[in-house]
């Protein structure tokens, strides 16, 4: 006999005749939860699908009005930011180009945001003024900016519900990488996040080989584990650093594709 024939075969006449009662209770009990759990995710779904709609009547007055504190960069304004959007859309497979809006000083120097479906990139006054001649900075701080659309705002990002702060600042980092990944010129690159930390009038005197030892220095310690964990930024040195071996890592990259294009036009030849 196997295990199931013996434990059928013991079961007492008792347990035999309320059976069929007890089957039926649970089989009610699990209707029930059942429904409580349907009726529960169907109220969630309205209120998401509310919470959607209204999003979407909203999106566009939000955009709009950030818009209106400042402007909008086309073809007849600021047409060196038009032409790196479109650089590096183009280069990153972009479909659907954000709007681009420029807005007067703050402590911020550029972010993404997304209302609903409609992704925006501000760029401020301040910080474009000081690289709106410089084509590979402009595609940085545009690349970097629709590195966090690609991010933040795709599936992965929706599904993230939950970021630690050091994962932001993580975050941080790859989206300089995607920056450099279309600027493609690592001097200007850097020059760009020493922007970001003093502004262009004292950039000039930032030493590079000090920020990255400041950088050891104020991740150190318990303050310095502190900042690690609990900081959505990393610090300016630490960037630069994250760029140079990004930067390398690139440069091995297309060593290796240059290598394998060689080797086809040798079997083709």
């Amino acid at each position: 006999m196997t295990t199931s024939d013996v434990v059928r075969f013991c079961v007492s006449t008792e347990e035999k005749r309320k059976r069929p009662g007890i089957f039926v209770v649970n089989l009610l009990v699990w209707l029930w939860l059942g429904f409580l759990v349907f009726a529960t995710l169907g109220s969630i779904l309205i209120l998401y699908g509310i919470i959607w709609v209204f999003r979407v009547m909203f999106a566009e007055f939000n955009v709009r009005r950030i818009q209106a504190l400042g402007t909008a960069v086309s073809e007849k304004q600021f047409p060196e930011v038009t032409n790196a959007l479109r650089d590096v859309c183009d280069y990153l497979g972009v479909e659907e180009e954000p709007r681009v809006i420029v807005l007067n000083d703050s402590q911020l120097n550029a972010f993404a945001m997304s209302f609903a479906k409609r992704r925006v990139v501000v760029l401020l006054s301040e910080t474009l003024e000081g690289i709106v001649k410089s084509p590979s900075e402009l595609r940085f701080i545009i690349g970097h900016e629709i590195g966090h659309h690609l991010l933040d705002f795709s599936r992965r990002g929706h599904f993230e519900i939950y970021k630690s702060a050091s994962y932001k600042a993580a975050r941080e980092m790859t989206c300089d990488n995607i920056g450099h990944y279309v600027s493609g010129d690592i001097e200007k690159s850097k020059r760009l996040i020493r922007r970001l930390a003093v502004g262009h009038v004292l950039e000039s005197r930032l030493d590079e080989e000090y920020l990255i030892e400041e950088s050891d220095y104020l991740y150190s310690g318990i303050s310095g584990w502190l900042l690690k964990n609990y900081f959505t930024y990393p610090a300016v040195g630490k960037r630069l650093l994250n760029l140079m071996e990004f930067d390398e890592r690139m440069r091995r990259m297309r060593v290796v594709e240059g290598e394998a294009e060689a080797d086809e036009l040798e079997v083709v030849g």
